[in-house]
């Protein structure tokens, strides 16, 4: 009897738990802005690297990446009449990684 009721309590134990979900990706949250006077520059075209994704800054110069693989990555910042800024930066899982992109205008 015993047995039994062990058997059954563990079954029931075993079957009420949730399995864990580990959150495996991480995001680039990112802001591009002016060497100059560090303010935020909309319309830049920002480029991952190896994925290829490509988003364009808002208002306020900010840019973000979700559901990225834990690896680096090298960040592209291109907008006519400034000269095209690279950043490289390493992704964790579960953890957004913070990146500043500064960019100069073109002197010509």
């Amino acid at each position: 009897m015993r047995k039994v009721l062990f058997c059954v309590l563990s079954l029931f134990l075993l079957s009420s738990c949730d399995p864990i979900e580990y959150d495996i990706f991480g995001s680039i949250d990112g802001m591009v802005i002016d060497v100059d006077n560090n303010m935020p520059i909309e319309n830049v075209s920002v480029t991952l690297s190896p994925s290829n994704a490509n988003v364009i800054t808002d208002e306020s110069g900010a840019f973000c990446f979700y559901d990225l693989d834990p690896q680096q990555y090298t960040i592209t910042a291109q907008k006519k009449g400034y000269e095209t800024n690279l950043k490289t930066v390493k992704v964790l899982s579960s953890k957004p990684s913070m990146v500043t992109i500064s960019m100069k205008k073109n002197d010509y």
